[in-house]
Parts: C-alpha cells; sequence; structure tokens
C-alpha cells in the first residue's frame, strides 16, 4: 500500500483551535468598538485622534446662523486667549463679511 502524496493530504484544524479563536474575537470586538478613534473633522490637528472637549464646528455655524441671519462662510476650529471655540466668517446682509469666535460654552464673541 502506498502513501499519498503530501500534496493531496488536507488537514483539518482541530475544533478546539476553531472554538478558542471564536471566543477570542467575540471577546475582544465589543471593547475594540468602545475604544474607536473620533474621525470628526473639528479636532484641532488632523491628525488628532482624540477629539478636543468642546462645541463641534457644525453647532458653532448654527449659532452664527441663528443669531446673524446670514450666510455662513467656513467655520474653523481655533485657540483664542487659551479658549477653544470656532472662528466663523458669515456673509450678512449679502454684502459684508463678518469673522465671530465662539467660545466652548456658544457664546458668540467678535
Amino acid at each position: 500500500m502506498t502513501r499519498p502524496s503530501p500534496a493531496r493530504r488536507t488537514r483539518r484544524p482541530a475544533p478546539w483551535r476553531a472554538v478558542a479563536a471564536l471566543a477570542l474575537v467575540c471577546g475582544l470586538l465589543p471593547g475594540m468598538a468602545s475604544a474607536a478613534p473620533d474621525w470628526r473633522s473639528d479636532a484641532l490637528e488632523p491628525n488628532t485622534l482624540v477629539r478636543p472637549p468642546g462645541i463641534t464646528v457644525e453647532r458653532c455655524a448654527n449659532i452664527v446662523r441663528r443669531e446673524t441671519g446670514g450666510r455662513v462662510l467656513s467655520a474653523t476650529p481655533v485657540e483664542r486667549g487659551g479658549r477653544r471655540g470656532c472662528e466663523v466668517r458669515v456673509l450678512v446682509d449679502g454684502k459684508r463679511v463678518r469673522s465671530l469666535f465662539v467660545d466652548s460654552q456658544g457664546r458668540i464673541r467678535d
């Protein structure tokens, strides 16, 4: 009787290995999902994984739009005088462009 060639031989993994791998993956996935970095656009630096505390760029734009009635042209996160917030440029009356600072509490400063 001849032995089959090594190319024809298939090896099945032990069932305990599959169970252990499944348990490992199921145990790690919930923890990995909660530790996922926040990739929102309102981080102060483009390579920052953790969002800075305070107000979002979208909320700053909405506050300025509601208060001035103008069209928001741009909103960027900045730090002014040691305070974090957003610099919002808004077109008022279709003519003038104003630059306003919204602090982390949502107050508008010129």
